[in-house]
Formats: C-alpha cells, sequence, structure tokens
C-alpha cells in the first residue's frame, strides 16, 4: 500500500477518492465530514479497520478522511491539527502513543465526538473506546501458554510492541500482572520490536544468539510473529511463536504449523463501530463509554475457519 502524505486523503467513496482538493465546509449541507487517524495504514490488522471505518461511513452518509500517521507521533499530530482547521465534525484516533492525548483532548475541548480505537486514551480523554481489551490480551497469552505447556517449566522470550504506544503498555501490564501466577514459565528476554515485521527480525536474530535455550518466542501482534518466524527459519531454529491479530498471512502460518497460535481480533468491526458510535454522537445520541469487542485463540485446529 502506498504511502500518503500528509496534506493528502483518502475518502469514503470512490468520487470523493478522486477529489484531492476536498473541503468539508464546501459540502456542509450535503455530508458531514470526520476523520479518522490511523497509527499505520501499511499493515495488515489496521487495512480492514480502515475498510470497516469507509463501509459506515458510506453507510452513515458521511465524508471520511483517513489519515496515516506512519507510526510517527508528530506527523498524527500534524495532520490531526489540519483536520480540525478543515472543518470535521469528529474524530477517530489509533493513537501512535501517549503523545498524541493532548490532540484528543483539544477534540473534546471543541465538543467534537472523540472516538478512540483499539488504543485506549482514558476515560476524560475520548467519548468512547472501541477495541479489545489489551490488558486482558496480554494476560490470556500467558495462560495460553502455560495450557500449552501442561504446567511444564518452558523458557521464553517475550517481543513488546512500540514504546509508549498504549495497546503494548497494556498488553505488557496483563504479563507482568499473570506471569506471577506461572512461575514454571521462565522468561529469557523482553524486548520491543516496535510492532515491526522488519525491525523484530534483528531483535529476534539477535535474542535467538543470546539465548540457546528459548524454545518459544510470544509477541504482542503478528507483524512480531512473522519477523520472528523469518528469523528462526534463517538461523534454522525450531522454536514456538505466538502473535495477535490473525492478520491473513499469520493464520495461513498458523495453519501451516509455522507459527503456534495467534489471537483473532476483529479490526473490521472495531473500525465499522467506531463510525458508528462518531455519527449517534453526531446525531444527539449516547453511545457506550466502553465497547470492548471478543477474541479467539486461533491454532492449527481451528485455522482454516479464519483464512481469507
Amino acid at each position: 500500500m502506498p504511502v500518503l502524505d500528509r496534506r493528502r486523503v483518502v475518502l469514503g467513496s470512490a468520487a470523493a477518492a478522486a477529489a484531492a482538493t476536498f473541503t468539508p465546509r464546501a459540502h456542509a449541507q450535503a455530508r458531514q465530514a470526520i476523520a479518522f487517524s490511523v497509527s499505520n495504514v501499511n499493515t495488515p490488522f489496521y487495512t480492514p479497520m480502515v475498510n470497516g471505518a469507509r463501509e459506515a461511513a458510506r453507510a452513515e452518509n458521511l465524508d471520511i478522511i483517513i489519515l496515516d500517521a506512519q507510526n510517527n507521533i508528530a506527523k498524527q499530530v500534524s495532520d490531526i491539527e489540519d483536520a480540525l482547521q478543515r472543518g470535521i465534525r469528529a474524530l477517530l484516533l489509533n493513537a501512535v502513543d501517549d503523545g498524541a492525548i493532548r490532540l484528543a483532548q483539544a477534540v473534546m475541548a471543541r465538543g467534537l465526538p472523540m472516538i478512540a480505537l483499539q488504543r485506549n486514551l482514558g476515560e476524560a480523554n475520548q467519548t468512547a473506546f472501541v477495541g479489545t481489551d489489551n490488558v486482558v490480551l496480554g494476560e490470556e497469552m500467558i495462560r495460553w501458554w502455560a495450557r500449552h505447556t501442561g504446567g511444564r517449566e518452558s523458557k521464553v522470550l517475550i517481543l513488546t510492541g512500540t514504546p509508549g504506544a498504549q495497546s503494548s503498555e497494556d498488553r505488557i501490564r496483563g504479563l507482568a500482572r499473570t506471569l506471577p501466577q506461572f512461575p514454571a514459565i521462565k522468561v529469557l528476554a523482553q524486548q520491543t520490536g516496535y510492532y515491526d515485521r522488519a525491525r523484530s527480525i534483528g531483535v529476534a536474530e539477535n535474542l535467538l544468539q543470546r539465548h540457546a535455550d528459548a524454545e518459544a518466542i510470544l509477541c504482542l501482534n503478528d507483524e512480531m510473529a512473522m519477523g520472528a518466524l523469518a528469523a528462526a527459519k534463517a538461523m534454522n531454529r525450531r522454536v514456538a511463536i505466538t502473535g495477535m491479530d490473525a492478520n491473513p498471512d499469520a493464520v495461513r502460518a498458523v495453519a501451516a504449523g509455522e507459527l503456534t497460535m495467534t489471537i483473532a481480533l476483529p479490526p473490521f468491526e472495531i473500525g465499522r463501530t467506531g463510525v458508528q458510535f462518531a455519527a449517534a454522537r453526531l446525531r444527539g445520541q449516547d453511545v457506550p463509554k466502553l465497547k470492548i469487542m471478543d477474541v479467539t485463540f486461533v491454532t492449527r485446529e481451528n485455522a482454516a475457519g479464519f483464512q481469507r
């Protein structure tokens, strides 16, 4: 997927997408404009979230501006500031890290709906949160691994997400809360892979070289799991690898027995529900403060049902 320039937008309808000079105010009588700022559009997890948001925007007769932060908080801040000047009526925000909180507060101060998607910014900084409970995801990953190993001793490596990203911090909190309950799980090292496949390859190679006795790499998303898999293959190391997100290539790897497990999250539904919440608030309707989405463990036994 091409990288988007900060000054360009992707709009919710085919006709609007061709209009590079879209101005919300010019269409105010017909359609209101909302923006969706995504931490990194160019990932298998966030692409369906954007698609879900677009589908809901069409159904709600809204124009939607997709802003790709490219995992850069300074760009995300600048993009949102520009969108506010262009007259958006609501913001959906998947924050790069907690540096986006002040922008969320600015949106709230204007009386505009501020819907946080997948990365919870805290009740005071958002109209609503739609996504998974990332603390619970961290907890459940450890519980699943304990069940998988039958309680025997196991030595693992952990790859965490972008430092400061709330989803990663929450998942780490879940890990830290749950690991003491399973002393047989020995964490040899824990290091960030920045939620990024390419960066995770080098991180995983280094960790595997340092820890010849590691039997597993537990990853806080599928991009890092696929990076870890590439590293293990290059080193001819057989280790169990788990991820989160159920991205298409990760599910295929689970079905092939290359990844041990991933956790299926519903990004399309998160994006669609976020727009539905924004539209409801624009109509003056109340929405829940929290909408926690269900998740599913994907293993070789049930992977066929998640392939797309």
